[in-house]
């Protein structure tokens, strides 16, 4: 079955006087997606709104994409995406290598595929997930 889900994102003006880092306004961003796994691979299409208080206009269209995961085995998985925000559209693809199932690393490269977005953008990072307990479940003990 698909899956719906969705978020927000806040960031609240820290500092008016001596703006060194974050915002000067609020910013605020709602998005949802659709999730739905395939024996081929999983599919998710997102999209956002974004609200930016010291903006004139406010409102904008947020993140927006289409995404594909497939899982190749245990360790790796394979990941691509045409993603964009307002008139910048990027490509992404990247290998995810699983060294535990809370940390993986990924190996990403972005490339714009119109003239606002960044050119190509190469990626590396480690990634820290924590464990999710199922409503339900029995400890183990452990």
């Amino acid at each position: 079955r698909p899956e719906l889900w969705g978020y927000s994102d806040v960031v609240y003006p820290i500092n008016r006087r001596k703006l060194i880092i974050g915002s000067d306004g609020w910013d605020v961003e709602w998005g949802t997606g659709l999730t739905r796994g395939f024996k081929w691979g999983t599919v998710t299409a997102r999209a956002s709104v974004f609200y930016e208080s010291a903006s004139s206009t406010h409102w904008d269209l947020g993140e927006y994409g289409i995404e594909y995961l497939k899982r190749l085995s245990p360790s790796w998985r394979l990941f691509g995406a045409v993603q964009g925000s307002g008139n910048e559209v990027s490509l992404v693809t990247e290998a995810q290598w699983h060294i535990t199932p809370q940390v993986f690393i990924r190996f990403n490269q972005e490339i714009g595929l119109t003239s606002l977005a960044t050119d190509w953008e190469p990626q590396i990072g480690i990634l820290f997930t924590l464990p999710v307990r199922r409503a339900g479940a029995r400890g183990t003990g452990r």
